[in-house]
C-alpha cells in the first residue's frame, strides 16, 4: 500500500491533500492513513496555509561523479535524461559523461534498497526534484527582502538563484516581485541548472513542496532540524555530532531539541486556554503534553511564567512519562464557546472529536438564541438561512420571526454559526461564500458584477469585494460600472456614485445551501492525478470540477479588449453582444497535456499556438463548451483540406459559418497547430512527415507559406477559449485583411489577402458590365433574373451547363435574393465561374434575340 500512495503522490506533482487521501483510499478513515505514512523515509505531513497534505520525499540522490566505480550510494544516471527522457550531448561527438540506463543492475539495486522500483522515470523526476537540493537552484532570500527591481541582491540578473515571489510559491499572490518562472533572469538560472521547458508548469509545485519540507523540519539529509539563527543552536547541533550512531544519544538530542524550543519560546503559551495552547496547534502533538504537564508543576500562571529553566520541564516530562498521559482523562477542561463550525465533521469525521474547537453540525450553518447564559438552537434552521440569504427580506417567516438587521429575536439575541469563508479557504468544501448585492432606485437587490434590471455590470465581483473586507473592514474601495465611478463604504455599507453623489444600500449575505445540498457535497470528488495550474485570468470562485462555467467580461477589462481588437481586425462595426470565456477545467487539463506531450515529441521546443476563430451555429455552442470541438457532432464546414475541425486566422472568414440567426456566435481558440503541411480532402489525419508511420504532422493548412485556415483532427489541441455574440446590424467585412503575426517558425513577409468578390448580407447580386456584350437590355434582363436567384440554384444550374456542353435552360425564380445568407453568397463567389457562367448566359440571350 506504502508503494501504491507513494506513486499516487508522485503522480500528482509530488503531494497530496491528506483528506484526499483519507476519503479515496481509505474510506473516511485517517487511522488508516497515518499508520502508512508514518513512514518519514517516504512521506512528511505538513500543513501548509492551514491545509494539511502529505509530501512525497526521499533519500536517493544523483551521484554527481563522472565515471564513478559505483561504490558510492547515489543513481548513476544522467540528470537531463532524469528530466526529459533526452540528453543533447548524446549526439555530440564526445558523448555523455553519466549513464542514461535506469535499468541497470547498480541503478535497479538502489531503487529496490529505497523501495522506487515501480516508479517510472516522470515519477522519479518528481520526487527526486523537491528532495535532492542540489537539482535546482534556490529561491534568492535577498531578492525576496527589500525594494527595488531586484530587492537586496547585489547580483541583479547576474543572480544564479531564482528572482522570484516566495510567497507566490505556496499561495496566490499579487504582489510587484516576479511570478513568472519564465521571466529572463529565473529562466536564465533554470537553464544553467539544465531544466528544460518541459519542467517549467510544474516547478510552483516543486518549489512548494521543498518549502513545505522545509518547514516541517525535513532537511537535505533526511533528518528532523530544528535549526536556530543564533549561536546556541549551531553548538547544540555541533556538541551531539559525535554520538551519531548512539540510539539512546539521539533520543537525549531530540528531547533537548524540543525542550530548548519550548524554554526560547515559553512566552507564546496561552496559559489562559484549556490546554496552553493556541487554538491552530495541534492538541495531539508530544509538546502539547509537555507543556500541560509543565503548567500543572506550577500552582498559578505567575509561578509557571517565572520558570525559565530547563529542569522545571524536564520534571513535566517526567511526569508525563511516569503516568503515561492518565491525568488528561481527569484534568477539568474550562467550557469554550465554540463560534465556527467544523467542516470535517460535516464531511463524516472529525480525528479530534469532543476535543475540536470548533462546532460539530451537520450543516454548514447554524442559528442559535441566547438564553440567560446560554446559546440554544433555534427551530427551523434552514427556512431562517433561506429568508437570510435574500437581502430583500428583513425577517425570517418564521414565528416567532428573527430580525435579521438587529440579530434579535424577540428581546434575545441571535448568532449565526457557519464555516470558514471560502475566500480564506477556496480548495475546501462546505465552506461558506458570502455575496455582495447593492439596491437600485426601484428597490431591487442587484449582485455585484451582474448586468441585471438594465444596469451595467460594476468591474468588481464577490470575491474581490470579500478578500478586500476581510482584509479591512472600514474600509473604502473604489469601483466602476460602465463610465460610472463609485465608492464603496465598508463601515457604513453603502456606495456613492462618485460625479452625481447618489447613494445607494449595499449588503453582504451567504449564499445559500440546502441539506440536500450538503449531502451532494459529501461526496468527495475523485483524486486528480494531475495538477494543471489554471490561468491567472480565471475566476477562481466559478470552476466546477465537472462541466464548465461562462463568465462574462467587463468591457473596461484588458482581457475584453484584446478579443475585440483580434475580432475587429476583420469585422468592422458589429454590434458585440456579449463576450464570454469558457472555463472548463477538464478541457483545460486535456490541453495542456497534449501540449506538454508535443513539446516532449518536439525535444523540449516550443510547440506553435495560434488563437484562431471557428464560426457556428448557435445551437452547438453548449455542446463545444462540453465537450470540445467535434466535427462528427457539430457538423463540418467543409472537407478541401481533411475531415476535422477547422479554425480560421481571420474572424471575417468564420463569420460565413454562424447561421442566419439574429444573434451570432463565433468562438476564439488556443489551438496546436505545431507542424503543419498542405492539407487534402482525403485525409482523415495530418499525414506522415518522412512516410512512415510514427512520424506524422500536427494539423493541415490551406496555404504553408500564408495559412489562413487549419485543421485539426484531434480535439485535444484545441481548448474553446472565448465566446463571442454579435449582430450584424451595421457590420463591414473588411476585404483588404492585414496578416496577424503567427507563432510559425515560417518566416513569411506581411501581405494583403484581397478577396475575390465581395458582397454584404441582403445586397443584390448584381452582373459586372465588363463581362458581357455592350448590350443594355441584356444586362438589365440578366441582373434582374440574377437579383431573383439564389447561389444554389446558379451551383445546380451551373452544374448542368458544364455537363451538358454549354447549353442551359433559363433558371427559374425561387426566393428573393435579399433573404440569403452571408454563407450562401461565399459558396457562391469561391464555387461558381462567375465569368465563365455569365458568358454562356449572354450567348443564350443572344440567340434567342431576347
Amino acid at each position: 500500500m506504502e508503494t501504491e500512495i507513494l506513486r499516487m503522490i508522485c503522480a500528482n506533482q509530488g503531494a497530496v491533500n491528506t483528506e484526499d487521501l483519507v476519503y479515496n483510499l481509505f474510506s473516511g478513515d485517517p487511522k488508516k492513513l497515518s499508520e502508512i505514512i508514518c513512514n518519514q523515509e517516504k512521506f512528511v505531513s505538513c500543513c501548509p496555509n492551514g491545509q494539511p497534505k502529505v509530501v512525497a520525499r526521499t533519500r536517493l540522490r544523483l551521484c554527481k561523479v563522472k565515471d564513478c566505480l559505483g561504490i558510492c550510494r547515489g543513481l548513476h544516471l544522467c540528470k537531463n535524461f532524469l528530466f526529459s527522457g533526452f540528453c543533447q550531448f548524446t549526439q555530440l561527438r564526445r558523448g555523455c559523461c553519466f549513464s542514461h540506463e535506469l535499468t541497470s543492475d547498480h541503478n535497479q539495486r538502489l531503487l529496490r534498497q529505497h523501495e522506487l522500483e515501480s516508479l517510472s522515470r516522470e515519477e522519479l523526476c518528481t520526487l527526486l526534484l523537491q528532495s535532492d537540493y542540489t537539482l535546482l537552484p534556490d529561491i534568492c532570500y535577498n531578492y525576496n527582502n527589500g525594494d527595488g527591481l531586484f530587492g537586496r541582491c547585489q547580483d541583479g540578473d547576474g543572480c544564479r538563484r531564482l528572482h522570484i515571489c516566495e510567497t507566490y510559491i505556496s499561495r496566490e499572490c499579487s504582489c510587484w516581485k516576479n511570478h513568472d518562472f519564465t521571466a529572463p533572469q529565473p529562466f536564465k538560472a533554470l537553464k544553467a541548472r539544465g531544466v528544460p521547458d518541459t519542467l517549467f508548469q510544474s516547478l510552483k509545485a516543486a518549489y512548494s513542496n521543498k518549502q513545505a519540507l522545509r518547514l516541517a523540519g525535513v532537511s537535505d539529509h533526511g533528518q528532523q532540524s530544528q535549526r536556530g539563527r543564533g549561536r546556541g543552536g549551531h553548538q547544540l547541533s555541533r556538541g551531539f555530532r559525535g554520538n551519531r550512531g548512539n540510539h539512546s544519544s539521539r533520543q537525549d538530542l531530540h528531547r533537548a531539541r524540543s525542550l530548548s524550543d519550548i524554554a526560547a519560546n515559553i512566552d507564546g503559551f496561552d496559559l489562559y486556554s484549556s490546554n496552553g495552547l493556541n487554538e491552530s496547534d495541534d492538541e495531539n502533538s508530544p509538546t502539547s503534553d509537555i507543556i500541560v504537564a509543565a503548567t500543572r508543576n506550577r500552582s498559578n500562571h505567575q509561578r509557571f511564567h517565572n520558570a525559565r529553566s530547563l529542569s522545571d520541564i524536564h520534571a513535566a516530562v517526567s511526569d508525563v512519562a511516569a503516568k503515561g498521559g492518565e491525568w488528561q482523562n481527569n484534568r477539568q477542561r474550562p467550557a469554550r464557546d465554540k463560534t465556527e463550525i467544523c467542516m470535517y465533521f460535516i464531511k463524516g469525521h472529525c480525528k479530534h472529536d469532543d476535543r475540536c474547537f470548533k462546532a460539530h453540525d451537520k450543516m454548514p450553518y447554524r442559528w442559535q438564541v441566547q438564553e440567560g447564559h446560554q446559546w440554544t438552537d433555534l427551530p427551523d434552521n434552514e427556512t431562517i438561512e433561506r429568508d437570510y440569504c435574500d437581502p430583500s427580506n428583513s425577517y425570517s417567516s418564521t414565528s416567532p420571526a428573527v430580525h435579521f438587521d438587529t440579530m434579535t429575536c424577540g428581546q434575545n439575541k441571535v448568532r449565526r454559526l457557519s464555516t470558514e469563508n471560502s475566500v480564506i479557504e477556496p480548495t475546501f468544501i462546505h465552506t461558506t461564500e458570502w455575496l455582495w448585492y447593492w439596491q437600485d432606485e426601484f428597490g431591487r437587490w442587484n449582485m455585484f458584477a451582474s448586468a441585471t434590471g438594465g444596469h451595467k455590470a460594476a468591474d468588481i465581483n464577490s470575491t474581490k469585494l470579500e478578500e478586500k473586507f476581510l482584509a479591512n473592514d472600514k474600509d473604502v474601495l473604489e469601483f466602476t460600472a460602465s463610465s460610472h465611478s463609485y465608492s464603496l463604504s465598508f463601515q457604513d455599507m453603502m456606495q456613492t456614485n462618485k460625479h452625481y453623489g447618489t447613494k445607494r444600500l449595499v449588503c453582504r449575505r451567504p449564499r445559500f445551501v440546502s441539506a440536500a445540498d450538503v449531502l451532494t457535497k459529501r461526496v468527495r470528488r475523485p483524486l486528480v492525478q494531475t495538477s494543471t495550474p489554471i490561468p491567472e485570468t480565471w475566476d477562481k470562485t466559478q470552476i466546477p470540477q465537472t462541466g464548465y462555467s461562462r463568465i462574462s467580461l467587463q468591457p473596461s477589462s484588458e482581457e475584453f479588449r484584446e478579443v475585440v481588437a483580434l475580432f475587429s481586425e476583420t469585422m468592422k462595426g458589429c454590434d458585440i453582444i456579449n463576450i464570454e470565456r469558457i472555463q472548463n477545467k477538464a478541457l483545460w487539463e486535456a490541453f495542456q497535456l497534449q501540449k506538454n506531450q508535443m513539446k516532449t515529441k518536439n525535444k523540449g521546443g516550443n510547440v506553435t499556438e495560434e488563437k484562431l476563430f471557428h464560426g457556428t451555429d448557435s445551437k452547438f455552442v453548449d455542446t463545444i463548451c462540453h465537450h470540445n470541438f467535434d466535427w462528427r457532432i457539430c457538423g463540418t464546414h467543409g472537407t478541401s483540406y481533411g475531415k476535422g475541425s477547422y479554425f480560421a486566422r481571420d474572424a471575417r472568414y468564420s463569420h460565413h459559418y454562424t447561421g442566419d440567426t439574429d444573434v451570432r456566435a463565433m468562438f476564439i481558440s488556443r489551438v496546436l497547430v505545431g507542424d503543419f503541411t498542405k492539407g487534402s480532402s482525403d485525409y482523415r489525419r495530418p499525414p506522415s512527415k518522412d512516410g512512415g508511420g510514427i512520424n506524422f504532422y500536427d494539423s493541415c493548412v490551406n496555404d504553408v507559406m500564408n495559412p489562413s485556415i487549419f485543421v485539426v483532427f484531434e480535439k485535444q489541441q484545441i481548448y474553446p477559449e472565448y465566446l463571442i455574440q454579435y449582430k450584424t446590424t451595421n457590420m463591414f467585412i473588411d476585404g483588404t485583411v492585414p496578416k496577424r503575426a503567427s507563432g510559425s517558425s515560417l518566416a513569411v513577409a506581411q501581405q494583403s489577402v484581397v478577396v475575390p468578390r465581395q458582397v454584404a448580407v441582403g445586397e443584390p447580386l448584381v452582373l459586372p458590365t465588363a463581362a458581357v456584350v455592350q448590350r443594355p437590355a441584356v444586362v438589365h434582363k440578366l441582373n434582374t433574373i440574377l437579383s431573383q436567384t439564389t447561389p444554389r440554384h446558379l451551383l445546380s444550374t451551373a452544374s448542368s451547363m458544364y455537363s451538358t456542353g454549354g447549353t442551359v435552360n433559363r433558371p427559374t425564380p425561387p426566393t428573393p435574393f435579399s433573404t440569403l445568407s452571408s454563407r450562401e453568397l461565399l459558396d457562391f463567389s469561391e464555387n461558381v465561374n462567375y465569368k465563365e457562367y455569365v458568358a454562356e448566359l449572354v450567348k443564350k440571350f443572344s440567340r434567342s434575340g431576347t
